[in-house]
């Protein structure tokens, strides 16, 4: 009786053990999981801030690419309606030089007229008329000469004007080629040419000779419409640019190419 007794406690005693050592282990699972869980969660919500700074900041750079480029389109507009104003300008100048040519050319043809009639004065006079006659003839000379004076005057007057009127035609048609030239070349898209990943720069085929590039402008680059950041350049040359290639001018992963177009986000009418 006591044998099987002392048998049932071992028993008893090693499947107690068991029981606790099973459930121990349990415990432990459960724990293990929950802190792989809370670090799970944990890496997740710093990702999660990571990602909205980052969107935060793409959508501030896009806002403002958005402005600098209703700016320049407002710019171009601008230089339009100053071409449509200055051609409208040119024109009219156009007509009074046409008018006053023949004005000139009216008082041309007074001119001869009184000089033919200065010289058919003389003819077959009487003696005893003469000296009335070139009383006569004195006073008519007084009158046409004052007459012609007038006239030269008056002819003066106009040659001058319609001088005046060409040279400001001249220097309008300048300032209309000057501003055609300064649309032209504010709209001027580029491309980036090559890319030293190494040495941190670009080259973009935008120079002084085709645009409006200066050290102080700032490029966009865009792949497919869709803004991928901005450079800034560094030398500026007759038919290229050097810019520096900084990764926090760039949306987060992109890698700029051969290939990507870059436009002017800012600029200067300088008139």
């Amino acid at each position: 009786m006591k044998t099987i007794f002392y048998i049932l406690s071992v028993l008893v005693i090693g499947t107690a053990a068991w029981f606790s050592y099973d459930n121990s282990n349990k415990l432990q699972g459960e724990i293990d999981l929950f802190e792989s869980t809370s670090e799970v969660k944990s890496t997740t919500e710093d990702d999660i801030d990571e990602q909205e700074g980052i969107l935060a900041n793409t959508e501030q750079e896009l806002e403002t690419a958005q402005q600098d480029n209703a700016t320049l389109i407002a710019e171009m507009e601008n230089m339009k309606s100053r071409e449509v104003l200055y051609n409208k300008s040119k024109e009219e100048a156009q007509v009074e030089i046409d008018e006053a040519d023949a004005k000139l050319e009216e008082l041309a043809a007074i001119k001869a007229k009184i000089d033919k009639q200065l010289e058919d004065e003389a003819g077959d006079i009487a003696w005893p008329q003469i000296p009335s006659e070139i009383k006569r003839l004195q006073e008519l000379r007084k009158k046409k000469g004052d007459d012609l004076d007038l006239l030269n005057e008056h002819i003066a007057k106009l040659t001058k004007d319609v001088a005046d009127k060409r040279a400001s035609n001249a220097r309008e048609s300048d300032r209309l080629s000057k501003i055609r030239t300064k649309i032209a070349r504010n709209a001027k898209v580029g491309a980036i040419t090559s890319v030293n990943s190494t040495w941190g720069f670009v080259i973009v085929n935008l120079g002084t000779n085709n645009s409006n590039v200066t050290a102080q402008s700032k490029l966009l680059v865009t792949r497919n419409d869709r803004l991928l950041g901005r450079l800034t350049p560094n030398s500026v040359e007759a038919s290229q640019t050097v810019c520096d290639l900084n990764a926090r001018d760039f949306n987060p992963g992109v890698r700029i190419q051969p290939g990507d177009q870059v436009t002017i986000a800012d600029s200067s009418t300088g008139q």
